[in-house]
């Protein structure tokens, strides 16, 4: 009875074998035999061969170009590569002459429009083998991001008598890439003289400059540590104020000085000075304190001085038709209402107080502890009164001027 349960046992298996297990051995069989004929199909001209690529590939950006440099290390076999751009919209052939050393490939590509863009290097032997993609970006600069550069302010130009000119440069941000400003001038000999001032200088003197020129200047910038170019802003032309003090001025201090002095109080050589002003015992216009810095001119009522209340001091001088700067620097005066004022008019004298908003040529409130800038024109030779001037109560109310500068500015 057991042998003849053995004996079913194994008919039932052996069918199980036929009809399922041999014909899924052969299916896997034909699928294996299909799979190495595609094989076949593309290796049927041999193995792919890949050659060397191109070593330290760098991208180095420009004005509406590129640099492309990268080296020939390893494989003796390359005798071409091929740049690609942009998802390989365009494409550029070079070839190479291999050496027995390290060959390098430095290409520029010119004529790329503003923005970013990618790059391939594909290297290639005789036979067309290939190899990888080595790949690099960089951004292009053009004529959108040179508009939008600025020039280093400057902060004032200065002929000094000695006939050099500085400038004084403004405050100016140089995280943008800023190197510095290139200018050029026209010396006293008529030369033309070019100068570059690093971003981080403050001031560059133009020796012996041609009084009455411009000079021009533009900043130059490296936006990228890698960028092949130096972009630079827009040109731009100016000259530089002389100080004509000198000429016109006297006694223009630091410090004042005293035609006659009782003490503190004296009168100020070269200065026409209001009797009110010499309200301390026949003198004033001048004070020389020993807590200031100098003796300066002045005009003070109150602690014992009697109300100023047309005070005056200026000079008159007769000035060619330009345009011109007065420079007045100013020590404590007293706040408040009471009316103090750089003044510049036309005729031998300054208006009275009360007249001058209406009469002078010029005029300004008097700014205390201040390089007080007053600029006017003349159209043609004129004789001019200069100088301050104040209405002042008895009430402790005063005005220090310590200096006066006269400059004629550029056209």
């Amino acid at each position: 009875m057991s042998e003849k349960i053995n004996k079913m046992i194994h008919q039932h298996y052996k069918s199980i074998f036929t009809v399922w297990i041999l014909p899924l051995v052969i299916s896997i069989t034909a699928l294996s035999c299909s799979k190495m004929d595609d094989y076949k199909k593309y290796t049927a001209s041999g193995e792919i061969t890949y050659i060397g690529k191109v070593d330290s590939l760098e991208i180095r950006s420009g004005y509406n170009r590129v640099q492309i440099r990268g080296l020939f290390i390893a494989d003796p076999k390359i005798s071409s590569c091929r740049i690609y751009r942009d998802d390989r919209v365009d494409s550029i052939t070079v070839t190479v002459k291999r050496t027995n050393g390290v060959d390098t490939l430095d290409l520029i590509i010119d004529g790329l429009s503003e923005g970013a863009h990618t790059f391939e290097v594909v290297t290639f032997d005789a036979s067309g083998n290939r190899s990888v993609a080595a790949t690099g970006s960089c951004n292009v600069y053009g004529e959108r991001y040179v508009d939008g550069l600025l020039n280093r302010p400057i902060a004032s130009g200065v002929l000094n008598e000695s006939g050099d000119a500085t400038i004084t440069w403004g405050d100016f941000d140089v995280s943008g890439g800023a190197l510095g400003t290139q200018h050029t001038y026209t010396d006293e000999n008529d030369n033309q003289v070019s100068l570059f001032t690093p971003a981080d200088q403050v001031s560059t003197v133009m020796a012996g400059y041609k009084s009455g020129t411009t000079f021009t200047y533009r900043t130059a910038y490296l936006p990228d540590s890698t960028c092949i170019d130096t972009l630079y802003a827009s040109l731009q032309t100016t000259g530089v104020k002389t100080d004509i003090t000198a000429a016109y001025i006297k006694n223009a201090g630091p410090p004042i000085l005293a035609a006659s002095s009782g003490g503190r109080w004296g009168i100020p050589a070269d200065w026409t000075v209001s009797d009110d002003v010499k309200n301390a015992d026949g003198y004033g216009g001048l004070d020389a304190g020993s807590w200031l810095p100098g003796a300066a001119l002045s005009i003070e009522a109150g602690w014992g001085l009697p109300e100023v209340p047309n005070g005056k001091i200026y000079q008159t001088v007769t000035l060619p038709a330009g345009k011109y700067a007065l420079e007045v620097t100013t020590g404590d005066c007293s706040d408040g209402g009471p009316q103090k004022y750089i003044t510049v008019a036309e005729g031998v004298t300054l208006p009275d107080i009360d007249n001058t908003p209406d009469m002078a040529l010029k005029h300004m409130g008097m700014v205390k502890f201040a390089l007080n800038k007053l600029e006017f024109e003349l159209t043609e030779e004129t004789e001019v009164s200069i100088g301050v001037q104040a209405k002042l109560p008895d009430t402790g109310t005063f005005l220090k001027v310590f200096q006066v500068r006269l400059f004629s500015l550029p056209d």
